[in-house]
């Protein structure tokens, strides 16, 4: 993918399926940059204030968490059609309190959090897309917390299939048993219970 075919397939998302005004469209990509990411690399860190909203046109990338003994906790993932950002740095300025890597190449548009503050203010187009995404992290956030107080760990393994199942093939199990706040060795009992159940 060509950094043009990138900006025009952002632009086009904006309009089909963002509800973005035309003339809004045009101006963000104007805005906008296309940032490339190898394997492994990070596109902010804990601590940061990223200036950007990364809107994910291919690959696959994660947010987690780092404690201070080195551990990390995966909080979530990003592929095609997903945005890579901090809610705390958008929303008030605060450093992010988690990490990003991308787990595959992969291409964002990279889009000013300054051009999208300040043409929300006057677009209610683009606000009511700032809006939808919010709600969205706030409802995921919510069913997540609901998961780990109320189902098991072989529970938690099916959601994570229904909301990532275009994923799941992509990620290393040792990253899905993090999602999941179990080991590998424990998700590879439940992955083998599940399949014993599918075959008899």
């Amino acid at each position: 993918m060509t950094d043009q075919e990138a900006l025009t397939t952002f632009s086009n998302w904006l309009r089909e399926t963002g509800g973005v005004s035309s003339e809004t469209a045009a101006a963000a990509r104007t805005h906008a940059e296309v940032r490339r990411f190898e394997r492994e690399d990070s596109l902010f860190a804990a601590g940061d204030r990223p200036k950007c909203l990364y809107f994910v046109q291919s690959g696959l990338v994660r947010f987690y968490y780092l404690t201070r003994d080195g551990k990390e906790y995966n909080k979530s993932f990003a592929s095609e059609g997903g945005v890579v950002t901090s809610m705390s740095t958008f929303l008030s300025g605060a450093p992010s309190p988690f990490h990003t890597q991308a787990l595959e190449e992969t291409i964002t548009v990279a889009l000013p959090m300054e051009f999208v503050r300040k043409q929300a203010a006057t677009d209610l187009s683009l606000e009511r897309l700032v809006n939808r995404f919010v709600v969205q992290l706030a409802v995921k956030k919510e069913q997540r917390e609901a998961s780990f107080l109320l189902m098991d760990a072989g529970e938690r393994y099916e959601l994570f299939l229904e909301d990532f199942s275009d994923l799941a093939p992509r990620l290393p199990l040792y990253h899905i048993a993090s999602y999941l706040g179990i080991t590998p060795v424990a998700l590879s009992r439940i992955r083998a219970r599940r399949t014993g159940r599918r075959a008899s």
